[in-house]
């Protein structure tokens, strides 16, 4: 059922917080990426998921559809190095599979170990250019404890994490002007923007940018500014183990589509790149 709202990240980045008064970090001074050497998940803390509707701004036209693909149920994949002999047909064919194996096994390792509650955003973008988009996994129980993964298709055709940066009030974007993929996001009045690259199999930060904002209006203002507009993207949360979940398509300024149960999609469709 499609409903023509956009479910903002951003009101829930001001507003929610899962009890927290406090932002979990400060916004003016970001944390560093974090290059993992294992591939274990964060284990969250047991607090409801939150979601919130606002009405976001017009940004430059893009062209979406709606896709149907089923949930998939692959294995976990193996991190490895960089390097490998894959053609680029390999990495382009196994990357779907790879990708919505991980997102499954995160889901179900945070399902499991809280009782049913979870939450996920993620989406693809291609941050090297190189015509096989990479992961962004944003996961945990609420903003206290969410993280952004980061993953690429290696030399071998296999699932590589390339960073691991705090997901707390954040949403995708994207600077239109220069191509870069972007974390945006704010609390309590503080706000801030990450452009992100990928370099030598490794996220970088190229720039960040820190300022205070009065409402959600101001701050997406600040973006347009910057030429900075959020991605489209896919939803879902599980209140408990007695519910099903729920999953939305996310188109970004228009509307979204609502799904039962866990919905992994990495179809051309939705997918930002």
């Amino acid at each position: 059922m499609k409903k023509l709202i956009a479910l903002s990240c951003l009101t829930a980045l001001m507003l929610a917080g899962c009890g927290v008064d406090e932002p979990a970090e400060s916004i003016s001074k970001p944390d560093p990426v974090r290059v993992p050497t294992t591939e274990a998940a964060t284990e969250p803390e047991t607090e409801a998921p939150t979601t919130a509707a606002t009405t976001r701004k017009t940004k430059p036209a893009t062209t979406k559809a709606t896709t149907t693909t089923a949930a998939t149920t692959a294995t976990a994949a193996t991190t490895t190095t960089a390097g490998g002999t894959a053609s680029f047909a390999d990495r382009m064919n196994a990357y779907p599979d790879l990708y919505a194996a991980e997102v499954r096994r995160v889901w179900d390792d945070i399902y499991d170990k809280n009782d049913g509650v979870v939450s996920i955003d993620y989406a693809t973008y291609d941050l090297d250019a190189d015509g096989i988009p990479e992961l962004m996994f944003k996961f945990g129980t609420c903003e206290a404890d969410y993280m952004v993964n980061v993953y690429t298709v290696d030399g071998d055709a296999k699932l590589k994490t390339i960073g691991e940066l705090s997901g707390s009030h954040v949403s995708f974007a994207k600077d239109y002007d220069t191509g870069e993929f972007v974390l945006a996001g704010g609390h309590m009045g503080y706000g801030g923007m990450r452009w992100l690259t990928m370099e030598n199999d490794l996220i970088k930060e190229v720039r960040s940018d820190s300022f205070e904002f009065r409402d959600s209006d101001d701050f997406e203002a600040r973006m347009m500014d910057e030429g900075v507009y959020y991605l489209d993207y896919i939803h879902a949360y599980s209140f408990d183990k007695e519910s099903e979940p729920k999953s939305y398509v996310m188109y970004a300024y228009s509307e979204y589509e609502e799904l039962d149960g866990l919905y992994i999609d990495f179809g051309y469709g939705w997918a930002s790149h």
